[in-house]
């Protein structure tokens, strides 16, 4: 797109900012002089500093407005939006108006995607030219690491665009000349997720598993997150054996383990468990979290601090966050008192009060812990994780007929939850892979999936499927009108040669 093209020269300056404000931790870089393109890409260390923008700018794509919650689990069900009147049409009887959201333009806007894809297409075209002479480590290794994890972030991006809403431009090159760059028009699904597994592609033929340096562990990008990316994507494109495949690799050679002492550990950051996340734990001179209440927006909570309410955060009284959907949470988990699922106990808080709290990220430090004021929520935002990926592959093995290695690998979660195992003698394909959605829907509750989820397997408007979300009409799923629409009297003006998506076109 002509505007995010030429965005490219913004972003550069853009990067030892986001150094700061998300990826000191991760590469502990300093900050550099205000760089230009002719000058910036000529060092290791500019080159890994470039990789670190990279990463910040998708953390604030995936936090911004909380973002990565409104798209994944708002439009689940999962919750209700308390006083968030701006998100007041996401709701079963407004038939989940995705088109009413005055105030979250956000919602509208991919931008903050393609100017983390601008950043990764300047490292994927600029860190190959710089001089092996000017790399103080092994430059092809350290090259073949940076470029790696750039096309690994690259492919996230379109991931998730071609997820929400569908149809993306296509941009792999950083123009030379980008102020005279060429709109580009829209391209197909299809050419989304193809584009996605090509970056992953190479990802995976870059990056080796495991992290030489344990503090990097989950927020840096290795063979395992683009295998397990990969997964995910060949699913949406029903290629069910590469995706067994590629989420078996992640199993047997991703050095990932699934947690057991504690599932909060989980999101306290690089678990065991955890296969990519966003580094966003708080520290005292290298801070990354973000606040439990911004008192300069109101009561605008940012990303988790949305889900919480004393007793977690002292002095904020209920009615602003969002709480817990009962009636979901009641027909997906057994929660009565003796229940065994360990999940109800780790995921939920006040189940039996009209204050019900999603807890999955509820580590909150204060800057003033004897005030108890200045609350920020220590937790880091887990993208990929490894429960996740043995519940895909035994999707895609039940798809495939392999019944027994399915059900061998959702017994795998089960059994860490502590619930009842699937019985091995099933041979009902259709009831196993319901059963596999449901065990999705409660171990990734408010994890920014199971919507994605139930649309990739049809299941969102499934009348035999137990869980369907009441409100979405047959016909606009069948239209795609799951994805969201684009703000066209913003992004026009940017690139003429967009096109709104079909069902919002017409309605």
């Amino acid at each position: 797109m002509k505007n995010i093209i030429n965005k490219q020269l913004i972003v550069i300056l853009l990067v030892s900012v986001c150094l700061f404000n998300s990826c000191k931790k991760y590469l502990n870089e300093g900050p550099i002089n205000t760089p230009t393109d002719a000058t910036f890409w000529t060092s290791e260390r500019a080159a890994k500093t470039g990789l670190a923008g990279a990463y910040g700018l998708l953390r604030n794509a995936l936090t911004n407005n909380r973002a990565y919650f409104v798209f994944g689990d708002a439009t689940a069900n999962e919750f209700n939006l308390g006083s968030d009147w701006t998100l007041a049409s996401l709701k079963p009887d407004r038939q989940w108006n995705f088109n009413y959201l005055p105030y979250n333009e956000q919602s509208f806007d991919w931008t903050p995607f393609y100017q983390a894809i601008t950043q990764c297409n300047l490292i994927i075209g600029k860190v190959p030219n710089i001089p092996d002479a000017n790399f103080t480590d092994d430059p092809v290794a350290t090259k073949n690491q940076i470029l790696g994890e750039a096309y690994f972030l690259r492919a996230y991006c379109y991931y998730y665009l071609t997820q929400v809403w569908g149809q993306p431009v296509i941009v792999t090159q950083a123009y030379t000349d980008p102020i005279n760059a060429k709109p580009l028009p829209r391209s197909s699904d299809q050419d989304g997720f193809n584009q996605v597994v090509s970056d992953l592609k190479k990802s995976s033929s870059l990056l080796k598993f495991g992290n030489l340096n344990p503090n990097n562990a989950a927020v840096q990008a290795n063979k395992g997150s683009a295998l397990a990316l990969l997964a995910k994507t060949y699913m949406w494109q029903k290629q069910y054996d590469l995706a067994s495949k590629a989420a078996d690799s992640v199993i047997k050679f991703g050095q990932y383990a699934l947690e057991t002492q504690k599932l909060s550990n989980i999101y306290a950051g690089h678990s065991q468990e955890s296969i990519f996340e966003m580094n966003m734990l708080y520290s005292p001179t290298q801070n990354e979290a973000l606040p439990a209440f911004d008192a300069s927006a109101g009561y605008n909570h940012p990303i988790f601090a949305i889900f919480l309410s004393i007793p977690f955060v002292a002095k904020e009284q209920p009615g602003n966050n969002w709480t817990a959907n009962l009636d979901l949470v009641g027909a997906l988990y057994d929660t009565t008192a003796t229940t065994k699922d360990i999940r109800v106990k780790s995921t939920f808080y006040g189940l039996q009060s009209t204050n019900p709290l999603m807890i999955k990220y509820a580590n909150v430090i204060y800057q003033n812990p004897s005030q108890q004021t200045s609350p920020f929520v220590s937790n880091n935002l887990v993208l990929l994780r490894l429960a996740d990926i043995y519940l895909l592959k035994a999707e895609a093995d039940a798809n495939l007929g392999s019944l027994g290695t399915a059900i061998t690998n959702l017994n795998i979660v089960k059994t860490r939850a502590g619930i009842d195992l699937y019985d091995t003698s099933a041979t009902d394909p259709t009831a196993l892979i319901y059963e596999i959605m449901d065990e999705r829907g409660r171990e990734l509750y408010g994890e920014g999936q199971w919507y994605f989820d139930l649309v990739r397997s049809g299941l969102l408007t499934d009348g035999n499927y137990d869980f369907p979300i009441d409100g979405y009409l047959p016909n606009r799923i069948a239209a795609g009108g799951w994805h969201w629409p684009l703000d066209l009297r913003l992004l026009l003006p940017q690139d003429p040669l967009l096109t709104q998506n079909a069902w919002w076109a017409g309605h």
